[in-house]
């Protein structure tokens, strides 16, 4: 099995949160991938070869989001429209600047829902550092 099939394997779609559910992520990568309607499957899949397009209703491409979900600790991945993959970009471009943390979320836009991403800020924990003493004098 090649590398590229290995982590197809292992990566599984990202179950979508509730919306006002925030989900804590780390961006490894960004994928241009084509999908279609499986009427056999009842599902959307990816399209492998030339063969499967035929078979497929709906087939389109879309962008597809590698990323480590920190609550299951898995590879994930998310299927993002181009407007949701540019809203993420200009949240991940603050990231890159301010640092923080990444949070995946979904938010009702008039009838549909949508992926969004906000960046947090990590609580900075005290800075100070503890004086030294003895514990008989803690005591």
């Amino acid at each position: 099995m090649d590398e590229y099939h290995l982590r197809n394997h292992l990566s599984k779609l990202f179950s979508k949160p509730e919306e006002g559910e925030y989900v804590p992520i780390t961006f490894v990568e960004f994928r241009r991938r084509l999908v279609g309607w499986s009427c056999e499957l009842k599902r959307s899949v990816y399209v492998e070869n030339d063969e499967d397009k035929e078979k497929l209703k709906r087939v389109r491409e879309v962008n597809v989001m590698v990323a480590i979900n920190h609550i299951s600790r898995k590879l994930s991945s998310i299927e993002l429209t181009d407007e949701e993959k540019a809203q993420f970009e200009e949240v991940y471009s603050l990231f890159l600047k301010k640092g923080g943390e990444l949070m995946y979320t979904r938010k009702k836009v008039g009838a549909k829902t949508v992926s969004f991403f906000e960046l947090r800020e990590i609580e900075k924990r005290g800075t100070e550092t503890p004086g030294k003493s003895l514990l008989s004098d803690r005591i």
